[in-house]
């Protein structure tokens, strides 16, 4: 049997949300930024995705966080912001099968890499995080991930 990727499933999930009728509906957006750590420590590279859940239109927002853990999210390459609603959150961090860091320009495909967080974090039906954009824009998204889901 053939499982799907977690990562395809998700880029798949906001180009289908994206469409409109000729392709090119817009939306409203909002400035939305934040953090991310990892066992309290900020993280770098982490791949955040909002998928948009029910009731939300438009493609849901994407961003890489930074040395600090900082992210800005975009919902379109060229569109700085999200549409306000209600979104899951899935989180990923890439790397080559050996640990090393993933190359510019490397194929997630091609190269294999391997996600270095918790499955659970990057997984649309096991994920715990949820996020809320309000129409006036976030003071901060604040995510604290943990390399131990569930244990203290």
């Amino acid at each position: 049997m053939h499982r799907l990727n977690p990562l395809f499933c998700s880029i798949l999930v906001l180009a289908l949300a994206s469409s409109g009728c000729d392709g090119t509906a817009t939306y409203d957006v909002v400035a939305a930024s934040g953090t991310v750590m990892l066992d309290n420590k900020p993280i770098e590279g982490v791949s955040v995705t909002l998928v948009p859940q029910r009731g939300i239109k438009g493609r849901g927002g994407y961003a890489t966080s930074s040395s600090d853990g900082t992210f800005t999210l975009q919902s379109a390459p060229e569109v700085n912001g999200v549409v306000p609603g209600n979104y899951l959150v899935l989180f990923r961090k890439y790397a080559m099968p050996d640990g090393s860091p993933v190359p510019p320009g490397t194929s997630a495909a091609d190269a294999n890499l391997i996600n270095q967080l918790p499955e659970i974090y990057s997984h649309p039906e096991k994920s715990p995080i949820y996020a809320t954009i309000p129409a006036t824009g976030p003071e901060g998204l604040s995510f604290q991930l943990s390399s131990r889901p569930g244990k203290r």
